[in-house]
């Protein structure tokens, strides 16, 4: 008997409030802010940059207590969504969800992260740190009305004194965080407000080695920090690099190195997936698998961590050839470990009991989370399809419902003038190569705009 597809049933959505630039959906929210407070105002002053670029959604993801989501923004904005209790009781209709708080920064955000004790009824423990570029590291309450830090982190070469934007954070117990730069992973206590990190733990012996490090321990932009499960302290930590490294790490980062390996020959010549560079490591729940996610590549890497470097399978059908982060998440399902991928094909794929099988894996099923028949340009969209990338793909706690997020950089394209005016704005993870006014289809102002929507779909 022929099993029946599935199809997640979208239960909750942004719309269309940030299918736009970043000046449209700003506007857009005030005016939704207005209409339920009776307050009258514009839209604030509008820079030239606001009303060109598209406020696509970087990244979202579940608090640990599953009752919010964090977003981050292109107009380097982090909003809270608080999703109703009512959400799943009437699956025939889609509500549209609204942020609860917005906090601006004036950089562009690099890495969020959840307090880990993280509960919506208990106001004190309602905490996120957040790495904007140039900045000191923050924390800061997500119930707050604006972003007013709690606390701060100073993160400075001790050398030149210039100051390091982490590429990745991660929370490696309620009293404890751990950030990743440059040859170098931190560690940081929360408790100390104003203060820098207790313990540097650099990733090579010296950078000074004309090899840096003289091909000991892992180099390059520590870009993906994740760590293995454990109750009692001991779980490994695993890093990853823009140079294809991964670095396992005893005692949560902070005892010696378990194992060093990169993943070229694994992604390039054994799986034929390609990368360019670790944008994420995922542990499976039971703590056995080592998932690495790249840039510019066509699946995921499973490795088992109990021998170094042993590539267990990869998954195919993952289309992820762009430098944006595209992030996977895991869950424990009735059929092993299941992983969840979106691409920037639109499309939502799960792969079904990952590390029962060895080799390469095929997805079990998909469905088309978003589109976009856009009226901008975009270089590599355009040649490739008409769908916008998912930027997330994030499970709730308790594996009944799903979030994606999606959107790109890019500008809106404008009709031509009679002189034959072209734009060529492009957006950050375009090619140069060949010419696309031959191949590329026309794009009027009928098309629709671009996908930049969060949703949460039931299972």
């Amino acid at each position: 008997m022929e099993e029946i597809p599935k199809i997640p049933n979208l239960v909750a959505s942004t719309g269309d409030s940030y299918c736009g630039t970043i000046a449209e959906s700003r506007k857009r929210e005030s005016t939704g802010y207005e209409k339920a407070s009776g307050e009258a105002g514009g839209g604030g002053n509008v820079s030239s940059d606001e009303s060109l670029e598209l406020n696509y959604f970087k990244s979202a993801q579940w608090t640990p207590d599953g009752t919010t989501l964090l977003t981050s923004s292109a107009d380097n904005t982090i909003r809270s969504f608080i999703l109703p209790p009512d959400l799943l009781n009437d699956p025939s209709s889609t509500k549209t969800v609204a942020p609860y708080t917005k906090h601006a920064f004036p950089s562009s955000i690099n890495c969020l992260a959840p307090y880990p004790l993280f509960n919506l009824s208990d106001p004190s423990t309602t905490l996120y740190l957040s790495a904007p570029t140039d900045f000191p590291i923050r924390l800061a309450n997500t119930l707050s009305p604006d972003a007013t830090a709690v606390s701060t982190y100073n993160l400075v070469s001790l050398t030149t004194e210039a100051w390091h934007t982490p590429a990745s954070i991660l929370w490696s117990s309620p009293g404890h965080f751990l950030t990743g730069t440059d040859c170098l992973i931190s560690l940081f206590d929360v408790s100390r407000n104003g203060e820098g990190p207790i313990t540097r733990m650099p990733t090579i012996p010296s950078k000074r080695h004309l090899m840096k490090g003289g091909g000991v321990g892992i180099r390059g932009i520590a870009s993906a920090l994740s760590q293995q499960s454990s109750e009692d302290g001991t779980g490994i930590l695993a890093a990853g690099t823009w140079t294809r490294s991964i670095g396992l790490y005893d005692t949560e980062g902070t005892g010696g190195t378990v194992s060093v390996w990169n993943v070229k020959e694994a992604a390039d010549e054994i799986a034929g997936i390609g990368g360019t560079g670790v944008t994420q490591t995922v542990w499976s729940p039971c703590g056995r698998y080592l998932l690495v996610v790249e840039r510019k590549s066509r699946g995921v890497l499973v490795y088992d961590v109990r021998v170094e470097g042993k590539l267990v399978a990869w998954l195919e059908g993952r289309e992820a050839d762009t430098n944006q982060r595209l992030s996977v998440d895991v869950f424990q399902g009735e059929k092993g470990m299941e992983v969840w991928a979106g691409g920037v094909d639109g499309i939502v794929g799960v792969w079904e009991g990952v590390g029962t099988s060895e080799g390469a894996q095929k997805r079990s099923w998909e469905w088309a989370a978003h589109n976009g028949r856009r009226n901008f340009l975009i270089l590599e969209i355009i040649t490739k399809g008409y769908a916008d990338p998912i930027g997330s793909t994030a499970m709730h706690p308790s594996g009944s419902v799903v979030a994606t997020c999606s959107g790109q950089r890019g500008r809106p394209h404008f009709e031509e003038d009679s002189d034959g005016d072209e734009s060529n704005d492009t957006g950050e993870d375009s090619s140069d190569e060949g010419s696309h006014d031959e191949t590329s289809p026309s794009v009027t102002s009928q098309s629709r705009a671009s996908d930049n929507t969060l949703k949460i779909w039931s299972i």
